[in-house]
């Protein structure tokens, strides 16, 4: 079956990066820990959807400068064991490899996707004014966009839909398992994921689904 796939969507949060949040890990380090601790909160008491999350997320990076200083954090961001190494095995293997996330900015994404040379980067579009964040959002990628997200890059690059693989643990990851010929829920933090995946990966090492790709 994954003969035919040419693009592997990976999720950030809990696939490439290890833990639930980057956001939450880089916001510990420019003191917003305990805005984010106070939604976190509120999310639980309110039953907050992820929409409503990532509007009031933006809100807590107001009047933050855009500068450098994010491409240094992401540099020391904690990774999932193995996830360099995957993503350029992968790329050896000659697929386009990328990273969709509901859980990060386009500040964050950019300086990733550098880190880890990926073909592909898409997230959250965070508002801005004169070089400081707004705390609007510009675009929230939540479940359908991510799909929407894929389905655009594949017709830009020319591909057939029947191309994508997706790699995910949540349930915002559901939407893009449905338009993937392959998906693998990793680490899954719900049964519906692993139940809507092509396989289940319960591993603290990314590379253990390279063998569903693995080039005959």
């Amino acid at each position: 079956m994954t003969s035919e796939i040419k693009v592997i969507a990976l999720d950030l949060d809990g696939v490439l990066f290890d833990g639930s949040s980057a956001t939450f890990t880089i916001s510990q380090q420019v003191g917003l820990k305990d805005q984010y601790i106070a939604l976190f909160q509120r999310m639980a008491q309110e039953g907050m959807d992820l929409r409503d999350s990532i509007i009031e997320g933006a809100k807590i990076w107001k009047g933050r400068p855009i500068d450098a200083a994010y491409h240094y954090l992401i540099k020391r961001l904690p990774l999932m064991e193995g996830a360099a190494e995957t993503v350029s095995t992968l790329k050896k293997w000659d697929y386009e490899v990328g990273c969709i996330s509901s859980g990060v900015s386009q500040y964050f994404m950019e300086p990733l996707s550098r880190r880890l040379n990926l073909d592909f980067a898409y997230s959250n579009i965070l508002g801005s004014d004169d070089g400081v964040l707004d705390g609007t959002v510009q675009y929230i990628m939540g479940g359908p966009e991510k799909a929407t997200t894929i389905l655009q890059y594949v017709q830009i690059k020319e591909h057939s839909q029947e191309c994508i693989a997706s790699v995910g643990n949540d349930l915002n990851d559901l939407d893009i398992f449905k338009f993937s010929r392959f998906s693998i829920a990793f680490n899954p933090v719900d049964k519906r994921v692993s139940d809507a995946a092509s396989v289940t990966v319960d591993s603290k090492d990314l590379r253990d689904i390279l063998p569903y790709f693995e080039r005959s």
